[in-house]
Parts: structure tokens; sequence; C-alpha cells
């Protein structure tokens, strides 16, 4: 049975600010015949907490949490359920999560801004190594459009398909078949549930209090939910 391997990104490519000091991408990893049900699952959790589903309707980590598009109007108890809704799924369709980050400080320190522009595509080659690595399940890449990084991104995974070239010296890989696919969010459950992940995992490296003892113990809880699915990452880079 193969795995569909869903990519999204946070944090912009380029040195960025304090909000945003790492570029992070994180896999959702989602069994063959889990991906059809995890589509109906998540529709059925808009329908449960917007009583109804928009034509242009998609999860967004960063919506769901400041209460704008679809969600305006929406109670902080109202979001935080329809999060845990969300998150809840990694358990129901037993989605394994995946994640790798690149500090941009230390990137333009190490290469004096030279490889800034490479960060995506050197998250990606550290991500891939590790979702290669994990299982011997062939594996399908389907990432969130990225404009600017796909071509670069679809020859860096025939290099390493092929003989292991990547950004820097890496690891040829064995379970990943076929291209890259990029797609839009909006028409995959998968990325938009690696969208929720990423977007979690973003904020709580902020180290900041949340505001509200409320949202610090559901973010908890989410947190150590993407925990126990987390199966391989890679510690951000450079260290």
């Amino acid at each position: 049975m193969a795995r569909f391997v869903y990519i999204d990104e946070t944090g912009s490519v380029g040195t960025g600010g304090a909000r945003q000091p790492h570029l992070t991408l994180v896999a959702a990893i989602v069994d063959e015949d889990a991906v059809q049900p995890l589509a109906r699952d998540l529709s059925g959790l808009a329908m449960k907490h917007l009583g109804w589903v928009p034509a242009d309707f998609e999860f967004h980590g960063h919506e769901l949490w400041h209460a704008s598009g679809h969600w305006s109007g929406k109670q902080p108890p109202e979001l935080l359920a329809a999060y845990e809704d969300v998150i809840g799924l990694l358990d129901v369709h037993d989605i394994d999560v995946a994640h790798s980050s690149i500090n941009k400080a230390k990137l333009t320190e190490r290469y004096g801004g030279a490889a800034d522009q490479n960060a995506y595509v050197l998250a990606l080659q550290f991500l891939l190594e590790k979702v290669d690595a994990y299982g011997s399940s062939n594996k399908i890449l389907i990432a969130d459009e990225a404009k600017e990084q796909q071509l670069r991104a679809i020859k860096m995974v025939a290099d390493m398909q092929t003989w292991g070239g990547g950004e820097v010296p890496g690891r040829q890989l064995r379970t990943v078949i076929d291209s890259m696919h990029f797609v839009s969010s909006h028409a995959s459950p998968g990325v938009q549930m690696a969208d929720m992940i990423a977007y979690l995992r973003q904020r709580r490296r902020r180290q900041k209090p949340e505001g509200h003892p409320d949202v610090e113990v559901a973010m908890a809880r989410m947190i150590e939910a993407i925990g126990n699915h987390t199966r391989t990452y890679r510690q951000p880079w450079p260290t």
C-alpha cells in the first residue's frame, strides 16, 4: 500500500523577522486507504462547526486561530473546539507526522546571505531524507503550491531519486516514487492537515504565552497529539 506524503510550509523564505525565525516544512503521511475518509471527515468538521461547507472552503491554521475568513465572528471556545477536532483526526486515521526546519538567521550567517533563497529546498531535502528512511512503503509526494520553488524542487527530487544529489550532500531516495506533485491546498485535504499542524508547531516555537489559560491548555493538548504522531524529524539547521 502506498502512502501519501502531504507537505506544507510555514515561515517565509528569506531572513524574515523575529516572528518567523524558522522556515518549517511539515509532512502529514496518510495511508492510501485513509485519503478519502480523511477528506470526508474534514468536510464533516466544516459542516459541524460552520453549519455549511462553502464552495471555496479549506482549513487554514492561521484563519482558524485568528477567526478570519469563514471563521469570522466565531468565539475562542468555538475556534479551539474546531481546531482540536481537526487535530483529533491524526488518531482517527493513524496519520504520521514529520518535519524539518531551517534557522534563517543562522543560514544567512553561514553563507553570507547567498543561500537565503534556498531555505525551502534545503528544508525539503532534509524532510524527504527522513520520510524516505521511515518505513518501506512506497511514498507519493504532494505539496502546496510554491510557485517560485516548484521547478527547483521537482529537479532536486529527481536528482535525489537517481543519485542522491540535493542542495547539500545527501542520501538517495529509495521509497519516494514518481515526481513531486504541487497542488492547490483547496483541492487537497491532506495538504490542509499539514497546514494545520505546521501553524501550531510554528506558533508553539515562539515560546510566548497565549494569554488565556484555556488556550494554553488546548494548545498543549494539540501539541502533545502532534508529538505522539511525529515519527521522524530533522532538528533545525544550521545548528
